[in-house]
């Protein structure tokens, strides 16, 4: 066996974790008080106050507690304390209160104060809240250029309801806001001289509700009719300012159109190496004022040749790690494009929090010196993150990163995760640049013990993994790994799998990613593919071959509402000489992040004594409604299918276990898309810097009471099902 000789060190190893665990906590927590921590909680400034010396009381507030207005004029309040009792610091207060209920819709409210100064000065802020003000109806006149429709999802914002058609607050700086984006809108597209207003407030005789109307004179739709390019005009860039004068004719004109004109042209010139090129735009008046002729006049200024490189600002970084991140070496002509792309390259590695580049001019004009300055970012990290899981319940975890190993760029990081279900210890080196290529290469060693519902595994190994971004949004990623796998603690099975074997394979998956946010994404999509062979060759003791996929796409419906749907499935096929594979290898669906109206892993084919047992293919469907309902709470209904393939056990139906390989694979394609299990509920999230927090609640609307099947489940977790 592969691992035969380490063994005594693994089972020493697993014997002391509890206490590796907690010397680890204590090492970070000194690390910590030594300001080496690079993980905080969300940035929150904490402020030492002494107590006040005055009483706060608020008189008529209903909708707005008392905390809440002390919050919102907490700075106005210090200030009166500590600065000597000013009563100007009471009139700002008095202020920020009020202007906290024109936020939450109360047009109408006012406060007062009094301020009585005794032994013991008193504060008393006298609140008139008046109604909530929900805007009926929003009309326009004079808009012919964009419909009603348009102009009003100007003003959804503020808006309730699960797919924000709910009554909307009359909020006086939002409603004015709307108003300068549809000004800004209109001057986009042309109308430069457009007028918009809010003409009229008509507000219901108790004005709790209140009818809006706006005006627009939309003017003359201004156009680009002409591009005249002047001065040195070089043969080599004539088809493309040629190109930028076509995309430019008939678009509508505002302003910001001359920089950008200006822009495309100092770069193309910049990508030929004339890095002192002087582009002038102007505006030229024509008999008919809608039909813009911009004119260009263009000084291209000497080629520029690159003489030398100059690096200064790194203390840790090598010189020569730099010099591979950049574009541009000595004797290159210079090129715009290949600065910007050393500037990219240089943030990208993540050990600079600044990098500027320049030219530096020599006493031959055509010749420069590209000078590179960096400021390097704290490359040591010892981070805390706990966490919590509806089935490993209180978890923990604790490392340290060296994000710039020996000024290298590499990075190095060794953590230990425990929960009352599981523990870990990972260390791993990690080259972003392998072989000064847009290769990231990794090294990584594992330890894992894990308590499934039906056994305990344990595996200890290491893997050598290559990933490429092949695009922004496209990655490609190849994965070796051996491991020693040990099953114990086994509830009962239906056939005699390996419990302790090698397993070694090559893994392959290409991941197309567009989410805008990877912790709580409201748009974009996330597709992956995956196949995995193990093979003896590669020293394995078991043969498989492992194909999964999914894909997870989200929509913004409206501001503050998302919809969000995945499909995830897999395969698994014995290999040759095999017949069924060990539990730890199978497919488990159930639990806080597949079909939440199951536990952990407890959908699905089951033993005599109602344990899961895996299975060799599953799917998983979920369709998630997430609604902001205020600040960073969130409030999501959800729809959950799955299953696993075989859907029920050998024993369950009654048969002896499997005598060959060909009635594994096709008992797991004859129910592949069978036996599907149902979840829906609903939840709610609090997005913190590390994740949401999540509380769902699932049921089971199809419950199988003969295989004592749960009606209701509650999860608690952090991060996203999906």
């Amino acid at each position: 066996m592969f691992f035969a000789s380490v063994e005594k060190s693994i089972t020493r190893l697993c014997s002391c974790f509890p206490r590796l665990l907690f010397w680890l906590c204590l090492i970070a927590a000194a690390a910590s008080n030594a300001g080496l921590v690079g993980y905080a909680s969300a940035g929150v400034k904490h402020r030492t106050q002494k107590s006040a010396s005055f009483n706060v009381l608020c008189q008529g507030n209903e909708a707005l507690s008392t905390a809440t207005l002390r919050r919102e004029a907490a700075a106005e309040l210090n200030a009166f304390d500590e600065l000597g009792k000013r009563t100007a610091d009471i009139d700002d207060a008095a202020y920020q209160m009020q202007l906290a209920y024109r936020k939450a819709g109360y047009a109408f409210a006012e406060v007062d104060y009094q301020i009585e100064k005794n032994e013991t000065t008193k504060v008393t802020f006298i609140i008139s809240e008046g109604p909530r003000v929900i805007i009926r109806t929003i009309t326009f006149s004079g808009n012919f250029a964009f419909t009603h429709d348009v102009l009003e999802d100007f003003f959804a914002k503020g808006r309730s309801g699960l797919l924000g058609k709910g009554t909307q607050p009359f909020v006086r700086s939002d409603f004015n806001a709307a108003i300068d984006r549809i000004r800004q809108h209109y001057i986009t597209q042309g109308y430069l001289d457009v007028a918009v207003e809010a003409q009229k407030f008509e507000f219901a005789e108790d004005r709790s509700l209140v009818d809006c109307h706006i005006a627009i004179q939309e003017g003359l739709q201004y156009k680009v009719f002409r591009v005249a390019f002047h001065g040195d005009v070089i043969a080599d860039a004539a088809h493309n300012l040629d190109r930028i004068r076509q995309e430019l004719i008939d678009q509508p004109y505002f302003n910001r159109k001359k920089l950008l004109l200006q822009t495309q042209v100092l770069e193309l010139y910049g990508n030929k190496g004339f890095a002192d090129a002087v582009v002038e735009v102007n505006r030229q008046a024509e008999k008919n004022p809608e039909q813009v002729v911009l004119d260009v006049l263009i000084k291209s200024g000497p080629l520029i040749n690159i003489s030398a490189i100059e690096i200064s600002g790194n203390q840790r970084t090598r010189s020569s790690f730099i010099r591979k991140r950049l574009r541009l070496a000595p004797g290159d002509r210079y090129n715009l494009s290949l600065e910007k792309e050393s500037f990219r390259n240089l943030y990208r590695t993540g050990i600079f929090s600044k990098v500027d580049i320049e030219l530096k001019s020599t006493e031959t004009p055509e010749s420069r010196v590209l000078v590179v300055v960096v400021e390097e970012t704290r490359s040591k990290e010892v981070f805390f993150e706990p966490g919590w899981g509806s089935y490993e319940k209180l978890r923990l975890r604790v490392g340290f990163r060296e994000n710039n190993l020996w000024g290298t760029g590499r990075n190095f990081g060794i953590q230990a995760t425990g929960s009352l279900k599981a523990q870990t210890l990972t260390g791993n080196l990690t080259d972003p640049f392998f072989l000064n290529t847009d290769i990231r290469a990794g090294l990584n060693a594992f330890y894992n013990r894990r308590e499934e519902p039906s056994f305990t595994r344990r595996d200890v190994g290491m893997s050598v993994t290559m990933n490429s971004q092949l695009t922004e949004t496209l990655l490609s990623t190849g994965t070796y790994m051996i491991r020693n796998t040990d099953i114990s603690d086994i509830e009962g099975t239906e056939d005699q799998s390996s419990e302790n074997y090698d397993f070694a394979s090559v893994k392959l998956q290409a991941t197309y990613d567009t989410r805008n946010d990877i912790f709580f994404p409201t748009s974009g999509q996330r597709i992956f593919a995956s196949a995995e062979q193990a093979e003896a060759v590669l020293g394995s003791s078991i043969n498989l071959s492992r194909l999964t996929g999914g894909a997870r796409f989200f929509h913004k419906l409206t501001g503050s509402t998302v919809i969000g749907a995945r499909y995830t499935a897999g395969l698994l096929v014995p290999g040759r000489d095999e017949i069924t594979l060990p539990l730890a290898e199978r497919f488990f669906n159930g639990g806080e992040n597949t079909v939440r109206s199951f536990k952990e892993s407890e959908l699905g084919p089951q033993n005599l004594e109602g344990d899961p047992t895996g299975g060799y293919g599953f799917n998983t469907i979920n369709i998630e409604l997430r609604q902001r309902l205020f600040g960073n709470l969130i409030g999501s209904v959800f729809a959950d299918y799955g299953n696993v393939s075989p859907n029920r056990s050998r024993v369950e139906q009654g048969k002896s276990p499997y005598e060959s390989r060909s009635d594994v694979i096709s008992d797991t394609f004859n129910d592949f898309f069978k036996g599907f299990r149902p979840g829906v509920g609903f939840g709610f999230q609090y997005l913190l810097p590390v994740g949401p927090a999540r509380i769902d609640f699932a049921f089971n609307p199809d419950r199988d009471s003969a295989r004592d099947e749960d009606f209701f489940v509650f999860h608690l977790s952090v991060g996203t099902a999906f």
